[in-house]
């Protein structure tokens, strides 16, 4: 079938070659033979290379995606891994891989806060450290917001300055991204069988995104679709002398829309209101599914500042939100967290929430109620000052009474001359958060990210580090090997 000249090419070809090149070059040639047969055969079994996934999340949405790219990726013959970003190092990320990125953005285009030290690394290191990496980024993000996916668009800028090489453009998606991941992710996968000379015949991967468990779709889960509510109750949590403005706020809605604990209301403000400020604001949702059935309860402190002038200005959202009466319309979605939710029936959980990072708590402590967990409940709880602060005091003292809340630990900083907080409590009970811990306890953290979370993550590294016996490097990656397994869960702003 071959010529002489064609046979002296081909033995010296093979002469040359190495078994594993071998290997490689009958891929190729049964690859060559696929693209001249029939669009059904089936995707040819070329050497290809390994494939990593990396997320970056803040509620999960990125990990779920994760899955579903990942098992595309694998039934198109690759052996894929997939990993959050949050200990990942430069020297971790392979040349002779294929990566895959997906990465949410917070806020105005900052990263989640579990990437912000692999986005320090990234950009800390020299051009070149990425030479040969072939990559993708896809971003889920929020278009109501100046900066959009500023994260992603950031990191695949980043990668090139490295000596990275994109084989596809970055993928940008809106609040709405469940609708258009699945077209990309077949082109994805089409892209990379292009790039390692394998035939990828129409239909071979059937991506469903819709998927319960990953991502829940329709009504009231987008801004772009939102619910209307009505105003059932409001009233102001803290009591005479506080400095604050604290508000429950009830809403009622008909539609069946459905959520979980830890999950968060995006409220949406009328045009004559925001000033121009239409990004919506989140507030984590303070009641129970089963419990609150039909209703929606957010905890709201009302956001103060100096004007220039020196007067007292207030935030445009929770100024609003304060000013609600019982009656009123009220529009806004669901925004799911897959992540901050609860673990099993039977599993410890340690809750810190001080201010109005209680509000999760409330929900999770409603719904263990509701669904007659036999897990214990430990809540960190601070503010100013007990007499006028203390968010849903005569809640939590009937928790206590009633079993349902085993321990609670309060830190009101303002009630003797040093100042407590939530972290100098835990430190003052490291033997037994210790013990809940390697009893297979879950944390978790609300509230305020700068400096609250960071001086909590410190006092457990302490805890951790004094109880076991260890550096703090260690108790450091212990705590991280806590993050990486969702037993140290964060919800901060």
């Amino acid at each position: 079938m071959l010529t002489k000249d064609q046979l002296q090419l081909l033995e010296q070809l093979l002469s040359s070659a190495s078994h594993e090149q071998k290997i490689w070059l009958a891929g190729y040639m049964q690859g060559q033979i696929g693209q001249a047969s029939a669009g059904t055969a089936p995707a040819t079994a070329v050497n290809k290379p390994n494939v990593m996934i990396y997320y970056a999340t803040e509620t999960g949405n990125s990990k779920g995606l994760s899955l579903q790219v990942m098992k595309a990726v694998k039934a198109a013959g690759y052996k894929v891994k997939n990993a959050a970003v949050n200990r990942v190092k430069i020297e971790d990320i392979k040349p002779d891989t294929l990566a895959i990125f997906l990465c949410s953005t917070h806020g105005e285009g900052d990263p989640p806060e579990t990437a912000l030290e692999f986005y320090e690394r990234i950009k800390a290191a020299e051009a070149g450290a990425l030479d040969g990496l072939q990559f993708a980024v896809a971003g889920l993000g929020d278009s109501s917001y100046e900066i959009f996916c500023g994260f992603a668009t950031d990191l695949d800028r980043e990668f090139q300055r490295l000596g990275a090489k994109p084989f596809q453009d970055n993928a940008l998606f809106d609040v709405d991204y469940a609708s258009h991941t699945g077209a990309w992710i077949e082109q994805t996968v089409k892209n990379m069988d292009k790039l390692v000379g394998a035939h990828a015949p129409e239909q071979t991967v059937s991506v469903h995104i819709a998927d319960e468990n990953i991502v829940r779709t329709g009504k009231g889960y987008t801004r772009l679709e939102p619910i209307i509510g009505t105003i059932k109750q409001i009233v102001n949590l803290n009591d005479i002398d506080s400095n604050k403005e604290t508000y429950h706020i009830e809403i009622a809605y008909d539609d069946e829309v459905f959520y979980t604990c830890g999950d968060a209301a995006g409220i949406i403000i009328p045009e004559d209101r925001h000033n121009g400020d239409a990004a919506p604001r989140l507030y984590s949702i303070a009641s129970s599914p089963s419990y609150h059935e039909g209703e929606v309860h957010l905890t709201v402190a009302l956001a103060k500042h100096k004007t220039e002038s020196g007067e007292t200005g207030f935030g445009i959202y929770s100024k609003y939100l304060s000013e609600l009466k019982e009656g009123d319309e009220i529009t806004f979605y669901i925004h799911q967290n897959q992540i901050f939710n609860l673990p099993g029936d039977d599993t410890d959980i340690i809750m810190i929430g001080p201010g109005t990072g209680i509000a999760p708590f409330r929900s999770f402590i409603y719904e263990r109620s509701e669904r007659g967990s036999d897990g214990r409940n430990w809540l960190f709880f601070g503010d100013q000052h007990m007499h006028c602060d203390f968010l849903y005091q005569a809640e939590w003292q009937e928790h206590l009474a009633t079993d349902l809340l085993q321990r609670i630990d309060l830190a009101f900083s303002r009630d003797q001359d040093h100042k407590i907080y939530v972290q100098d409590r835990l430190k003052e009970n490291a033997k037994d958060v210790m013990e809940w811990i390697d009893g297979g306890a879950r944390i978790y953290l609300c509230g305020n990210k700068d400096p609250m979370s960071k001086d909590v993550d410190q006092a457990l590294i302490d805890i951790i580090a004094s109880q076991k016996g260890i550096s703090a490097e260690d108790a450091g990656e212990f705590l991280a090997d806590l993050e990486e397994q969702d037993r140290y869960l964060k919800d901060v702003y």
